[in-house]
């Protein structure tokens, strides 16, 4: 059964408390608005937020914005709340960002433009930048997105526009975490929603963050083996803003890093990765195993140590070389360190 698209776009927004950044966000979206004539609507799925995020919504809605809300009943976690945002959607292509994502001022115009002129692209990739959130929050509220700073870090390292495979996509320089990011990437509902399934429902609504890779990339497993033959876009220039400054991921990031990424690259070589860029990746992805194991074992109540799964995630990661160039490296940097201080 052929589904039915309403709007162009639907911007999905899972989001949890954190009120200040969703008002931020939804403001983005609406001076956007005024620079775009696209047909999209937001959807925002509230997992059972202790917040009161109802007036921030009736007051963009007000504002002429087309807004979906539902809020869940109970904390369903991170991979569950992905789901039923997706469901809620009735555009013709995805674009699930975060409460704490931006859109520059032209992103909405820009999109309507790439849509007009890749008809026969399902999947985008879409740059972002990275702003600390104390910028945004040091000016008056709601953040007005003319005043982000020019030049900033973001993702990708291409710099040129094009079309391109999808497994051309699973590259660093297109995206250091190989799109894991949730805000990185825009597809195809259709094809996306058909192969929702491939989700372990169990693992998708295990309510603890981090511990599968359901619940912590679910987007991923469902795009790479949804639009693994189809054409691909790369968006150079960002059309979002991605804050941080959380210090509670600063814990999370070795996790996410040498355990998460690397299945990540696991679920890309089952759909169809070539072997050799596989192993070159996988290679890539670990070089700093050592200093975040450290770091993780150090940490273990917060750094997520008892997600791990010593087979897979360690026994079978130990014969990538990368592993012992840069831990030998992180080792000599340690020594090198401590013996400046020692002659001090």
């Amino acid at each position: 059964m052929k589904i039915k698209n309403i709007f162009k776009l639907s911007i999905c927004i899972p989001t949890f408390n954190r009120i200040e950044y969703l008002n931020n966000c939804l403001n983005s979206i609406l001076i956007a608005k005024s620079f775009s004539s696209l047909k999209f609507e937001i959807c925002i799925s509230d997992n059972a937020s202790k917040e009161n995020i109802l007036p921030i919504i009736n007051h963009y809605k007000k504002k002429k914005l087309v807004i979906n809300y539902k809020k869940n009943t109970k904390n369903l976690g991170f991979g569950a709340n992905f789901y039923n945002v997706v469901k809620m959607a009735k555009g013709e292509f995805l674009w699930v960002i975060g409460n704490d994502d931006l859109l520059y001022m032209s992103a909405l115009k820009k999109l309507d433009k790439l849509f007009f002129k890749n008809k026969d692209v399902d999947f985008f990739f879409i740059n972002s930048a990275s702003l600390n959130s104390r910028f945004v929050f040091k000016h008056k509220q709601p953040f007005n997105t003319k005043k982000i700073p020019q030049n900033l870090n973001s993702f990708s390292k291409i710099k040129q526009n094009k079309k391109t495979k999808f497994f051309d996509l699973i590259d660093p320089d297109v995206s250091w975490d190989f799109m894991l990011g949730i805000f990185l990437t825009i597809y195809k509902r259709e094809k996306f929603i058909k192969n929702i399934n491939m989700l372990n429902k169990i693992k998708l609504n295990n309510t603890k963050v981090w511990s599968t890779i359901d619940n912590t990339a679910p987007h991923v497993k469902v795009f790479s083996h949804a639009f693994k033959n189809s054409i691909g876009y790369i968006q150079a220039k960002p059309l979002s803003v991605n804050l941080f400054g959380d210090k509670g991921w600063s814990f999370t990031y070795p996790f996410i890093m040498i355990i998460r990424i690397p299945e990540i690259l696991d679920i890309y070589r089952k759909d169809g990765l070539s072997f050799l860029k596989y192993i070159q990746l996988k290679n890539y992805a670990l070089k700093k195993f050592i200093p975040f194991m450290y770091f993780i074992i150090k940490n273990k109540k917060e750094s997520n140590y008892k997600y791990i799964n010593f087979k897979k995630n360690i026994i079978n990661n130990i014969f990538y070389p990368n592993i012992y160039i840069f831990g030998f490296y992180y080792v000599m940097k340690k020594i090198y360190s401590q013996s400046l201080k020692f002659f001090k």
